[in-house]
């Protein structure tokens, strides 16, 4: 735990304090699911392990945490703990010659002559065995062939693996295509990730493909409101409206390769394909996290392939067949939303998370997704009632789930648009604590400190937000250079940011300049911007309506691009 190479977050490492202390103590049959629930998780006594499986799901990914140190700057450590899959007490292993040391656990096992291998030859047969347990083909060596499943989280989640609120996996023979297509439109959607394949010929290479599928899988479902599940391709059935992220992994001494595509499930087709590089570091393959977060962060964006696409098709359905899932992906996917649309989802949600009463997790979603609704509710019609639905609905969702992303988003968001920036700052730093460096949050944050006058705290914000996601530029660029207009900045044109001649660059220089008076340069500078981007002006219009900034820098920033040529034609209106 002091290793700075051991990447686990702070509630794993909770995780594996408390089970290693547990066991020390003599209590290793007392280490059960509900106990670390209660005592590492801070969930109510009256938790149900069989209805959330967040303890399953942590569990995996401390494995793969474990898994990962132990490939890497822990691989000569002496004494290396276990936390055996299908139980969560740990084990110790001694890699020495020496007897394994004299722990009060009744897991622990001698230091055989198979514990004293090294850890790619130990897990390359644990990948061995799971493979043949679940009956698919193991990695081979320069074939590239599927990852294997976490089977334990599978099989612990039941008859459909999952890694959050899954639609249950059909055991009907599949049907033709024809069929398939002509009934996907009624379908559930979810998103399907994997297998991530491998043309390396290490243990390493492996383990490296099967942790990024499962922490590509977690970071979808902790930014959309859909159900992502981990399939390999031959169990996915057809008829099905979803959408499948593949890919595979190809390692080389001085870098990785990450190579992914988006494909429709029914037809195969690819709807988007990208490819990743990232250096190997001084401890071998780079982390897992940050080549998941290379792909989710793109993927994710709001002018990136994944909203868009899943949006249309969920709007192709009538409303009254959509799942609350769906409802709270269209009420929170950063899209449009007409009023007659956001009407029939404020329904939707409000109905289905009501009569909710044992999963708090999936009612604090759909209560977070409604908080938002209700938010852009208020922004575009200035709706008073709007915004108390919204920061009652946040209240809510806070109550049932303080911690979590996604109901803290939607209480900084309310309490931000009331004006109340104490608890909306607050509500802030306790998302980023939930998901540290988060890149929209710290966007948020940073344009809501600009916001209440606060630049000095909102530009580090800001800062930090276009460096983790450069996809945040464009949003957050024109703000940024108010803000140093703001903040007094001695010369304004020498913006901190890098102003290249891309149009986002340029159009946010317009803004600056025209804060300052300069009308001449502020007009060769937007000049420059259509010239970059002859459509800019239309997209921009486009991103204010569906990631909309604080009210006082959107009305600066559109006054700015009016007077300069960058405003879109009026025209311009809403449609579904």
């Amino acid at each position: 735990m002091a290793s700075d190479h051991f990447d686990a977050s702070d509630r794993n490492r909770r995780f594996l304090r408390y089970v290693v202390e547990e066991c020390l103590e003599g209590r290793a049959q007392q280490i059960k699911a509900y106990c670390i629930a209660v005592s590492v998780f801070n969930r109510e006594p009256s938790f149900d392990p069989q209805s959330d499986p967040i303890v399953r799901l942590e569990a995996g990914r401390l494995r793969r945490s474990l898994e990962h140190y132990y490939l890497t700057a822990g691989r000569n450590d002496p004494i290396r703990i276990v936390v055996p899959k299908g139980g969560y007490a740990p084990r110790f292993e001694r890699l020495s010659d020496a007897p394994s040391p004299d722990l009060p656990n009744p897991l622990t096992v001698p230091a055989t002559e198979t514990s004293r291998r090294p850890v790619s030859l130990r897990i390359a047969g644990l990948a061995a065995m799971v493979l043949i347990a679940v009956g698919l083909t193991g990695l081979m060596i320069g074939r590239n062939l599927a990852t294997p499943l976490d089977v334990e989280e599978a099989l612990a989640l039941g008859p459909h693996p999952v890694v959050a609120g899954a639609e249950p996996r059909g055991t009907e023979p599949t049907p033709p295509l024809s069929a398939a297509l002509s009934s996907a439109v009624d379908a559930p959607m979810s998103i399907v990730v994997g297998p991530f394949r491998t043309t390396g010929q290490s243990v390493e290479d492996g383990a490296l493909a099967a942790m990024l599928t499962d922490e590509i899988a977690g970071g979808l479902a902790n930014r959309i409101d859909l159900p992502v599940r981990i399939d390999p391709p031959q169990t996915a059935t057809l008829p099905h409206q979803g959408l499948r992220l593949s890919g595979s992994l190809q390692g080389h001494d001085a870098a990785v390769r990450l190579v992914v595509h988006l494909t429709d499930l029914a037809t195969g087709t690819v709807l988007w394909s990208t490819s990743l590089d990232r250096p190997s570091g001084p401890e071998g393959m780079p982390m897992p996290q940050s080549l998941a977060a290379g792909i989710i962060d793109p993927l994710t964006a709001a002018q990136g392939p994944l909203l868009p696409v899943a949006a249309a098709r969920l709007r192709a359905k009538p409303t009254a067949s959509l799942s609350p899932r769906e409802c709270a992906f269209l009420a929170s996917g950063r899209h449009e939303v007409p009023p007659a649309e956001r009407s029939a989802l404020r329904g939707c949600l409000t109905s289905a998370a009501s009569v909710l009463t044992t999963s708090t997790g999936e009612a604090a979603r759909l209560w977070s997704a409604l908080s938002l609704l209700q938010s852009d509710a208020y922004r575009a019609e200035r709706n008073d009632d709007a915004l108390n639905d919204a920061l009652a609905a946040a209240l809510r969702a806070t109550e049932l789930e303080p911690a979590s992303l996604r109901p803290l988003t939607a209480l900084y968001t309310a309490y931000c648009l009331r004006g109340q920036y104490t608890p909306c700052f607050a509500a802030g730093q306790r998302a980023l604590q939930a998901s540290p460096g988060n890149a929209h949050v710290l966007g948020d944050l940073g344009l809501w400190h600009v916001e209440a006058g606060q630049s000095a705290k909102g530009l580090p914000l800001l800062e930090q937000a276009m460096e983790r996601d450069p996809a945040q530029r464009e949003r957050l660029l024109p703000a940024y250079s108010l803000a140093l207009q703001r903040h007094g900045h001695p010369d304004s044109t020498k913006l901190e940011f890098e102003v290249t001649a891309a149009a986002p660059a340029q159009a946010a220089l317009a803004v600056a300049f025209v804060q300052m008076g300069r009308m001449d340069e502020a007009k060769a500078a937007a000049t420059r911007a259509l010239a970059a981007d002859p459509d800019f002006a239309r997209r921009a219009a486009r991103e204010q309506r569906i990631q909309p900034l604080p009210p006082t820098l959107d009305a600066a920033i559109r006054s700015s691009y009016a007077m300069v040529g960058l405003a879109a034609p009026a025209s311009e209106s809403v449609t579904r």
